[in-house]
């Protein structure tokens, strides 16, 4: 797709500095773009690559905008101009319309006609799959589970399967009947190899446009609010509510049974074990630091309980 600049700034709600004639083709980052592309710049440490950079156009704000002499597109978002211009420009390609010969779908489930489907899907009985979702390959949808509208759900998700519930009779476990199942609302997208388990008695609940990465692990009965997104390889135990527009770095851990509120963003590997009632950012997790001060900082730690030994000695 080829089109002009000043069309492309019509659609993100910016304005032109520059030629608004220039053809764009395709996107590319500051470093590699070539004429007919269009790069973006976000963080102030990339500054100096706009002097460098051999893009026919650049997605900037304000601030920035006199130390750029090339065509720019002035926005307050940046990132946001370059992701929908990204999508106008290379849509995705490997959709496959329609439902692959290979998935395996119950004659119960309900789906809607305009749905993609993968090769090697499950769908299992009762299933309801809204319209405009793309389900790519090996994916296993377990019964009962709700999708909405317009999801992405990436290959090798399983959504719906056994909460894990056992409670103990002498030495051995006995399984609990996982009996609820799993409401996902629209525009969510589900990354690769995601779990999300069904729900004990309730359901487990993830609301619209909520974005979950690749290896994220959700347990039964989780509530996840509206336009939360968490990163690859988060793992949120039982019954713990996460509440609207939040973050979630990757590798955070979050107890069961906790209460989120909105708004809250909590960092990358932070271990979550106790409710957060107020919005804000949290984080627990300690930065790297050389193996030598590493080794020095946990040899006086593990003396921790000698040292107070002795201060109240005296």
């Amino acid at each position: 797709m080829t089109i002009r600049l000043a069309e492309l700034a019509e659609k993100v709600n910016g304005h032109i500095k520059g030629d608004g004639e220039e053809l764009i083709t395709s996107v590319a980052t500051l470093e590699n773009a070539t004429s007919g592309q269009i790069s973006y710049i976000a963080e102030k440490k990339y500054i100096p690559l706009l002097k460098q950079t051999r893009a026919s156009a650049v997605i900037l704000s304000e601030h920035v905008a006199d130390q750029f002499t090339g065509n720019a597109l002035i926005m307050d978002n940046p990132r946001l101009g370059f992701a929908i211009i990204a999508q106008l420009l290379s849509p995705i390609q490997d959709i496959i319309k329609g439902i692959h010969p290979s998935a395996c779908i119950d004659e119960a489930a309900t789906i809607d006609p305009d749905v993609s489907i993968g090769p090697q899907c499950v769908i299992g009985p009762h299933v309801r799959i809204g319209s405009g979702c793309i389900i790519y390959p090996n994916v296993t949808i377990q019964a009962g589970v709700q999708v909405g509208q317009e999801c992405v759900i990436h290959a090798g998700v399983v959504i719906g399967a056994d909460g894990f519930g056992f409670t103990k009779d002498q030495d051995q476990w006995v399984k609990v009947p996982q009996l609820g199942t799993v409401v996902i609302g629209n525009q969510v997208e589900i990354g690769a190899n995601t779990t999300i388990d069904r729900g004990a008695l309730e359901n487990t609940i993830i609301e619209d446009g909520v974005k979950l990465d690749n290896l994220v692990q959700i347990a039964h009965n989780v509530h996840i609010g509206e336009n939360t997104a968490i990163a690859a390889c988060t793992g949120i135990a039982g019954s713990t509510s996460i509440g609207k527009r939040c973050t979630v770095g990757g590798q955070a851990t979050i107890l069961g049974h906790l209460q989120i509120v909105d708004d809250v963003h909590i960092t990358a590997s932070s271990l979550v074990t106790g409710s957060i009632n107020k919005a804000g950012k949290y984080s627990s997790s300690i930065p790297a630091i050389s193996g030598r001060e590493w080794n020095k900082n946990v040899a006086r730690l593990l003396k921790l309980d000698q040292l107070m030994r002795i201060l109240k000695n005296k």
